[in-house]
């Protein structure tokens, strides 16, 4: 079984200030161990932090320093890997109107990055589940991420695998959690003069995968 838990950062809308727009998370295909072992990171920076342990921890509470302690703990384990596509709302070349269309195509390209370089496996006895944070998505949109991507993937690529999508609320899933808190880290570091850079530095365990969306669509 493979995980994909995934939140946003940014607004996508055309009359944002934002020029970045990222959605990012984690993958993981040992999620039992994964979820384990963030829980316990998250006792730890409550206890720092002197908060309720039923509390959500969310990316708000924390520091820069905070945050990028979990992006070094997160990295050593084993079969967990953060992720996230970063859009530059400047180099895209369109004004966005439908911003739950752009939306599945920004997790589509995502994904098919994932796939490229090898992370998702699309055998046919593969199974992939997507895990978004359900408070930013409107009733009406819910289930068109997840035939967008089965026709994306299943007849237009005629990959096998099986997918499907789930909206969480964040407050009872450890796992929405801590994709907030990746996704809004690597939304901070979008903004720095080169992120790239910064990533690199980060990427010591090689367990992160960032993609640009920057070409005109």
């Amino acid at each position: 079984m493979q995980y994909l838990f995934l939140d946003e950062s940014g607004n996508l809308h055309k009359n944002s200030p934002d020029r970045y727009f990222v959605i990012g998370g984690i993958f993981t295909n040992n999620y039992d161990d994964i979820k384990k072992s963030y829980v316990e990171i998250n006792r730890e920076l409550k206890e720092k932090l002197n908060m309720d342990f039923d509390t959500e921890l969310k990316a708000a509470y924390l520091n820069m320093e905070e945050k990028m302690d979990i992006v070094v703990k997160l990295q050593q384990m084993n079969g967990m890997y953060i992720v996230g596509v970063i859009v530059d709302k400047e180099k895209i070349g369109v004004k966005i109107e439908e911003i739950h269309l752009y939306y599945n195509y920004i997790i589509g390209k995502l994904l098919d990055y994932l796939v490229k370089i090898g992370l998702i496996k699309t055998n046919e006895k593969d199974y992939l589940f997507i895990n978004i944070d359900k408070s930013s998505m409107k009733i009406e949109d819910i289930n068109s991420l997840e035939m967008y991507l089965k026709i994306h993937f299943n007849i237009e690529r005629k990959m096998k695998f099986e997918l499907n999508v789930a909206y969480w609320d964040s407050s009872k899933n450890y796992m929405i959690q801590v994709a907030d808190i990746m996704c809004n880290t690597i939304w901070n570091i979008a903004q720095s003069p080169n992120p790239f850079k910064v990533f690199n530095s980060l990427n010591q365990k090689k367990r992160m995968r960032i993609y640009r969306l920057n070409r005109r669509v």
